[in-house]
């Protein structure tokens, strides 16, 4: 559950918060998935959030990773000592079988340290920062310094259980890729928009949803969404389980170098072979397989991440 600014609104009017003294609050999710013998994946996620409450002023700080890994696959290793040509293939040799190492598939990591104040029961202004990494997206490192105001549009204490907030403020980023870009800045100043809603729907089931807009603002088409959907059910008091969806998207993707692959037929001129005047010529289909070295392309936009998880609340 995202605890967002109504609850600080309804803590500065009054009421059944003025008696509670600022309390931390802490909200874990964990999965894991491990397969073993045909196939051997380990899949590890962890999201934490820590909360301080004060009078008009909230705290968070966010840790949220994914981590997946493959194992190598079984090959046949032929036994040391034998002799052959090259060219040629070692004929009823002995071997024997061995895995190859493995490596992570999916690496993702986000820290986000967060600080709001109330002004008003409709006002607010928060600070914070961020660090993300996600190499498959191309991100090796990515820092966002940011500050603003918001607004509160649906408070929980005025009836009805939702609250809705959005802020919008400036923002510095400093980012470092996996695969230089020059045609993407390093460091940029930029414009943030946020969004925070949380519904509850009866006494065990919640609704959540946040989203995140960073634009670079000297090159406004490089810009970066975020955006957690997420339903909750209440086992007990401390438990629950939780089902998010997460969308990712980047509007001007990281650059990577891939292998270029010519599909080709042998051409023959005179019908002799070794005379010299073989040619390759490209298909659309078919042929043999060549690699003819490496180019860039854009990855893509957008990463989806589904994830089912254990909360504990305390």
């Amino acid at each position: 559950m995202l605890v967002g600014p109504p609850a600080l609104a309804a803590a500065q009017r009054g009421g059944a918060d003025d008696d509670r003294p600022a309390a931390w609050s802490n909200e874990t999710e964990l999965s894991v998935v491990r397969t073993q013998g045909n196939a051997e994946t380990q899949t590890f996620g962890f999201k934490n959030t820590l909360r301080r409450h004060w009078p008009s002023t909230r705290m968070r700080m966010r840790v949220d990773g994914v981590r997946a890994r493959t194992g190598g696959e079984q090959v046949l290793v032929v036994a040391p000592g034998l002799r052959f040509p090259p060219g040629a293939q070692p004929e009823q040799a002995a071997t024997r079988v061995e895995q190859t190492g493995g490596a992570p598939d999916v690496e993702q990591y986000f820290v986000e340290a967060l600080v709001e104040r109330t002004i008003s029961d409709r006002f607010f202004w928060n600070a914070g920062a961020s660090w993300d990494r996600n190499r498959d997206a191309g991100i090796r490192n990515r820092y966002i310094a940011f500050g603003g105001v918001g607004n509160v549009w649906t408070d929980p204490a005025e009836g009805g259980g939702a609250a809705f907030s959005t802020s919008y403020g400036v923002s510095y980023t400093a980012r470092e890729e996996t695969e230089p870009d020059p045609a993407r800045a390093g460091r940029f100043a930029g414009v943030r928009i946020d969004s925070d809603y949380h519904q509850p729907l009866g006494v065990a089931v919640e609704l959540d949803s946040d989203a995140t807009l960073n634009v670079n603002l000297p090159a406004a088409s490089d810009y970066s969404l975020n955006l957690t959907n997420a339903v909750g059910v209440a086992i007990s008091e401390h438990l629950a389980l939780r089902v998010s969806l997460q969308h990712l998207y980047e509007h001007e993707p990281a650059v990577e170098e891939v292998g270029v692959v010519a599909r080709v037929a042998l051409i023959d001129p005179d019908g002799a072979p070794g005379s010299g005047d073989e040619l390759f010529e490209t298909l659309a289909n078919g042929g043999v397989p060549i690699a003819i070295g490496t180019g860039p392309i854009r990855k893509s936009r957008l990463d989806v991440v589904l994830r089912t998880a254990l909360v504990v609340t305390f």
